[in-house]
């Protein structure tokens, strides 16, 4: 199959783009830089030279291949592909965010794990995804093959977003803070597992379907104890919402500091046959990549 991916030089995105590159694919990775088409090529995946928004590249690209794997996340994109896509029947899978599920719990715990079906009332900033996402499943109705799915937090290589924004804010400041009590909690999977669910989801997804994708979960409290150890640093530190904010940024207390994110990966399991087998946040942290990397 023919598959072209976006996103493709990102954390997420170029493990995509190789796993299916292994998996056989004609794997085509969409890039805006010159030195992004020199990473896919030294990797053997075709570089597409284009930013999402130019469309009539994006038209012509999406009529040479079978599927499209947007791993960018780009709500504008999302439309230009289904509006291109439409009664082809060919695939388009779509990388949302399990930050839908998000809470604003200030620190404390909730005791609520997401799975897919389920009404959704999304804190603000974050109903856009979830349009998007239903726009997605919907567009199965005028004969384009979609999927959504919905990764927790991924972490490995010593990098990731949110992972290594933890570690890069905890030096910033000087120490490892947590909200409240620390009790709340995020799921999260290991990136390999991440890019294997995309390669089920293009082999195997019905179409219309929707999946969470994570394999475990931790309190904000033991993320931050294991950033302070790795680190060097006496402990980690409860501290205010007011302080996170100054010391952190609001967009990342609001979305992972303080707040719940937990979800429910069986559907995923059971329907796509996958099964995680990466090492624990935790093993990471401790003395896996990150470890290595930071410590």
């Amino acid at each position: 199959m023919s598959v072209l991916v976006t996103g493709s030089t990102g954390y997420l995105g170029l493990a995509v783009a190789l796993r299916l590159q292994s998996a056989g694919h004609e794997t085509f990775g969409l890039t805006d830089t010159v030195t992004g088409t020199k990473v896919l090529e030294a990797r053997g995946i075709t570089p597409i030279l284009a930013t999402l928004d130019d469309g009539e590249t994006i038209r012509n690209v999406t009529q040479l291949v079978d599927a499209v794997v947007d791993v960018s996340g780009h709500l504008p994109a999302a439309k230009l592909f289904l509006a291109t896509l439409e009664g082809t029947g060919k695939r388009y899978i779509r990388n949302s965010t399990s930050r839908v599920y998000v809470d604003a719990s200030a620190g404390s715990l909730n005791r609520i794990v997401h799975k897919e079906g389920r009404a959704v009332s999304p804190v603000r900033g974050l109903a856009e995804i979830l349009e998007t996402d239903v726009q997605v499943q919907q567009a199965a109705e005028r004969n384009i093959h979609t999927t959504v799915l919905r990764p927790s937090i991924p972490y490995g290589e010593a990098g990731g977003p949110v992972i290594g924004g933890l570690i890069k804010r905890a030096i910033t400041a000087g120490r490892s803070l947590y909200v409240g009590t620390g009790a709340n909690r995020q799921s999260h999977v290991y990136l390999a597992d991440v890019a294997e669910a995309f390669a089920l989801a293009l082999e195997k997804a019905p179409s219309g379907s929707l999946y969470n994708i994570a394999a475990g979960e931790s309190s904000l409290l033991e993320i931050a104890q294991d950033i302070a150890g790795m680190l060097g640093y006496q402990g980690a530190q409860s501290c205010t919402m007011d302080a996170a904010y100054a010391a952190y940024g609001v967009q990342f207390v609001d979305g992972v500091l303080a707040s719940n994110c937990r979800v429910d990966a069986t559907k995923a399991r059971i329907e796509l046959g996958w099964k995680p087998k990466g090492p624990d946040l935790q093993d990471e942290l401790r003395e896996g990549s990150y470890a290595h990397m930071w410590s």
